[in-house]
């Protein structure tokens, strides 16, 4: 039969209910009667439950307390729950305390159908009250007079409401102030915590408790704490007794401490007992011997130890004991088989009526290798004392680093030049060593070539993946290597003289102790590179161009004369070459000495790639360059000539720069020009001059009246000095105009020679030699002087143009200082900046120095006007225009002359003057002589001209009729 619960909530639910409760569940239906309880309240009513349904609530309780049980009755058929205690009677007449939840249970249309009540027995805390009630005072006595430290709390508020001699004594407090108290200001917990935890006990959910207490005298304690609720005089209180865990809980952190710097120290520690197994081991230990604890304990010492078997155990045990305490020197055996040397130190020990040897073990192999480095260093350095081969002791070194470093592979390479040469590897494969031989350093070039050009070590773990190795990874994989670190070799000045390596057949990085050995080594290896260059040196300061190491002048000499020698004999062939890097002079000027250097050293190396081994090339001094080719015809000679000026023509970069160069050669054959060393040299130069006259860039064979043009040259140099003493120079005019009105915008000045005896000398004869010999600073000098004199000329008289413009070199950027000279200049003649216009040459504004930078900044803050000549000629860069305040562009006639015939010349004309208004720019067109000329730059949207079609370069008398007539004013 179903009682109301089951019907209301399901029978399933509710048996999960009634099995799953801890207490005792009871129904009664709306009489009153018994009609489910489970197993745990009968046994409270001391009977079965199927001998207790239908017994009504009345059978279980005294007449005294009838009338309070028919009020919670009457209470529940009103629909309230509530919780009471209860004083119940069992069927054999015995009475219990208990709690009830009850509940009231309703039918569907809301009328009384019963009630469920869950039931827990309380007689022993009724009890406990009771007897503390009748003896309270005695319980008082007891408590107080406890040797254990005893408090009593208000759980509500954690006031403590008593504290026993024990816990006055022990806290410190008077009784006077324990009652003024609060537990939370002896728990050292924050009072949220402090809550939480009052509640577990109060709750009887826990009553152990482990807190650290502070003392009136602020110290901390660490403390036990058993807490139980309590009534005392109807009054809820806890109580509690506090025991004092300090000490134990030192001893166990001391315990912790100790296992935990025994487990983690940075030594092997194991204990052995008498039989020579390991009873205890910590970590260290465990990773030295490759095995855990499980797999280490109980394994006999000689299982890793070899040299010590049972029988040498004994010894060493008895010897040990003697003692008490010995050190001494092992070999271990890890899992792996490999031998690692140990230190160890141990100490007898009885323990418990047991014996131990506490054996304490260090890694002793860095020190091992380190006393073998020792020994190596010892051995290279007696090797470089003896005064062996450099060979010899690389070769030496390597071998006693691979000993040094088992399952290891070295090698050694010179940087020669930009390339790596082979030193020494004992244990390579010689086709890898061949494959890496001439070796070019760079930013890819393996871990060698990459130590190399960085000036830095180059640790690469898997060579296989590195970017470093992309052009050699299939070459290494074939090989067996998997890792490599390379070491650069310095100089005592700290250039890298080469490269030390190791390389591994894993992936890998090296340790602390491979960077130690490779350290010591390249300092060896480089002592004995710099002992062997030293005599080297010698030997090169005689005979070697210092900069780019080719043979010079004097070694050059004793070639041609052995050379002539066996032509002689043989009746055989014989060239000489003369070669000079055209306009080399400007690029040295204008970008500074160190590129002129980089760019004469990567010309040597091209004209040395060009010849053949049996060939000569020397450098004779300055840009120049000799070649001497042996058992060489006109025809070979003319090849090799050809060649040399397309290695000279190849684009050369550095720090961001690209320079086309080209390179102009004389030729001398043996004997038609010469049968002595002398002459066939005189000859080349001779035929390079003419080459270079005729335009440069190409090559020319000697003939006899060249030797009247080298002559002139010398002479033209000659007068060209006097000419600047004699007042010789003088300056011509050209005029600038305004395309679109016609209105005068400037002129340029161009500097003339009148020779007494020659003449009128044409700047294309003398402007070349000056640039050469260096004249040019001086007639720049004179030229803005006398330019600035004769437009303030001008401007006396009334018919000065707006500007006049002035050429200046590079050279004189780097030798003078060209805002100060242009100041002072302009001061005087008393004209203004803005009627000046510096013109600088492309050559210029490629120089990334900041001096430079700075003076054409300085020039432009004074409000001189610069401008580029020649725009388009040279080393055109967009991105220089946007650097330097520039504010004029001069298109170069050479892109003028043909506008009218070549689609080519009209379309880079049009890009310039497009880039000029882009810029904000002026743009000049120079060498304008024609209407169609001037016409189609018109449409262009050119700004302004010069040319013949307007006047030629005019001497300044001629000039002012020219202005004036322009300007409609008679000139003075």
């Amino acid at each position: 039969m179903s009682t109301p619960i089951e019907t209301r909530y399901g029978a399933d639910l509710f048996r999960r209910l009634v099995e799953e409760a801890e207490e005792g569940v009871w129904v009664i239906d709306a009489d009153s009667l018994t009609v489910y309880l489970n197993a745990r309240m009968a046994g409270m009513l001391g009977g079965q439950v199927e001998s207790l349904l239908g017994k009504p609530l009345w059978d279980f309780m005294d007449e005294a307390q009838r009338e309070l049980a028919q009020g919670n009755v009457a209470r529940r058929r009103q629909g309230i729950s509530e919780k009471h205690e209860f004083l119940f009677r069992r069927l054999d007449g015995s009475r219990f305390w208990a709690d009830l939840s009850t509940a009231p249970l309703l039918n569907a249309d809301g009328s009384y159908a019963g009630c469920f009540a869950f039931v827990s027995d309380i007689s022993w805390r009724k009890a406990a009250e009771q007897a503390l009630s009748e003896s309270e005072r005695a319980y008082r006595e007891v408590f107080e007079r406890s040797h254990a430290v005893k408090l009593m709390l208000e759980p509500e508020s954690g006031a403590i409401v008593a504290a026993n001699a024990a816990a006055r004594e022990y806290y410190g407090y008077t009784a006077e102030e324990f009652a003024r108290l609060n537990v939370s200001q002896i728990n050292t917990l924050p009072p949220e915590a402090i809550a939480v935890e009052i509640k577990l006990a109060r709750s009887e959910q826990r009553s152990y408790f482990l807190f650290r207490h502070r003392l009136k005298s602020g110290e901390i304690r660490d403390v036990e704490v058993h807490s139980n609720p309590i009534s005392v005089g109807g009054r809820e209180l806890l109580y509690s007794i506090i025991h004092d865990i300090g000490r134990q809980t030192e001893a166990e952190r001391r315990m912790r401490l100790t296992r935990h710097t025994f487990e983690h120290a940075h030594i092997a520690a194991v204990w052995v007992a008498t039989d020579g197994c390991i009873r205890d081991a910590n970590a260290y230990a465990c990773r030295m011997l490759q095995g855990t604890l499980a797999q280490v304990v109980g394994q006999p010492v000689w299982r890793y130890a070899p040299q010590l078997q049972e029988a040498q155990w004994q010894e060493r045990w008895n010897q040990i004991k003697a003692a008490g305490a010995l050190s001494f020197r092992l070999d271990i055996a890890g899992a792996d088989g490999k031998s690692t040397p140990i230190e160890v130190h141990a100490t007898h020990m009885a323990f418990d009526g047991d014996e131990f040897i506490i054996a304490y073990a260090r890694n002793i192999q860095d020190q091992v290798r380190a006393e073998g480095l020792l020994s190596l260093q010892h051995e290279v350095l007696e090797s470089l004392a003896a005064g062996h081969a450099l060979g010899q002791v690389m070769e030496a070194t390597a071998r006693g680093v691979e000993t040094l470093l088992p399952d290891t592979r070295c090698s050694i390479l010179i940087l020669d030049g930009n390339q790596l040469r082979h030193g020494a590897s004992p244990s390579l494969a010689p086709a890898f060593m061949a494959a890496i031989e001439g070796l070019s350093i760079g930013p890819r070039a393996g871990s060698c070539g990459s130590a190399a050009y960085f000036n830095r070590v180059v640790e690469v773990e898997d060579v296989a993946h590195d970017p470093l190795w992309q052009g050699y990874a299939q070459l290494a994989s074939e090989h067996g290597v998997a890792a490599c670190w390379s070491t650069p070799i310095h100089g005592s000045d700290g250039r890298v003289l080469g490269t030390f390596a190791i390389y591994y057949g894993e992936r890998r990085l090296p340790s602390e102790f491979h960077r130690r050995v490779v350290d010591a080594c390249t300092h060896l290896i480089g002592i004995a590179i710099e002992h062997r260059e030293a005599e080297a040196r010698v030997h090169s300061l005689a005979f070697y161009d210092p900069l780019t190491g080719l043979p010079n002048r004097s070694l050059f000499a004793d070639r041609v004369e052995l050379a002539l020698a066996h032509a002689i004999r043989d009746n055989s062939p014989l060239a000489v070459l003369f070669v000079d890097l055209d306009r080399f002079k400007t690029i040295n000027d204008s970008l500074g000495h160190a590129a002129g250097d980089r760019l004469l050293k990567t010309m040597a190396t091209r004209l040395e790639q060009v010849v053949r081994e049996s060939d000569t090339v020397c450098r004779q001094g300055g840009d120049e360059f000799v070649l001497l080719l042996n058992d060489c015809d006109a025809l070979g000679a003319a090849s090799v000539a050809e060649k040399l000026i397309a290695a000279a023509a190849e684009k050369v970069e550095f720090d961001g720069l690209a320079l086309n160069g080209s390179a102009s050669v004389g030729i001398a054959l043996f004997p038609d020009d010469g049968t002595d060393y002398d002459n066939l040299l005189k000859h080349a130069d001779a035929a390079m001059y003419r080459a270079k006259e005729l335009g440069r860039n190409a090559f020319c064979f000697y003939q006899p009246a060249m030797d009247k043009d080298a002559a002139e040259r010398l002479e033209v140099e000659a007068a060209l000095r006097l000419a600047l003493s004699r007042q010789e120079l003088l300056l011509h005019y050209q005029p600038q105009v305004h395309i679109a009105d016609g209105s005068i915008y400037g002129l340029e000045a161009l500097v003339r020679w009148r020779h007494p005896q020659w003449g009128m000398v044409s700047p294309a004869r003398f402007i070349p030699i000056a640039e050469e010999s260096g004249l040019i600073d001086a007639v720049g000098s004179w030229v803005l002087d006398e330019a600035c004199r004769q437009m303030a000329e001008w401007v006396r008289i009334g018919i000065a143009p707006p500007r006049i413009s002035v050429n200046l070199s590079a050279r004189q950027f780097r030798h003078d200082d060209i805002p100060a000279l242009v100041g002072q200049t302009l001061a005087r003649h008393g004209l203004a900046p803005a009627q000046l216009t510096l013109e600088i040459t492309e050559s210029l504004m490629m120089v990334r120095d900041e001096q430079t930078l700075a003076a054409l900044n300085k020039l432009d803050a004074m409000g001189v006007a610069l401008a580029v000549d020649d725009f388009g000629t040279g080393y055109s860069s967009l991105g220089y225009l946007k650097r330097y305040p520039v504010g004029e562009l001069k298109l170069d006639q050479s892109f003028v002359r043909d506008l009218s015939e070549d689609a080519e010349d009209r379309a880079l004309a049009s890009a310039v003057v497009r880039i000029g208004q882009s810029l904000r720019m002026t743009v000049v067109a120079e060498g304008v002589e024609t209407a169609e000329q001037l016409a189609f730059l018109q449409s262009e949207g050119c700004d302004v001209a010069q040319g013949y079609h307007f006047a030629r370069p005019l001497a300044p008398v001629e000039l002012a009729l020219w202005l004036a007539a322009r300007l409609n004013r008679p000139p003075h």
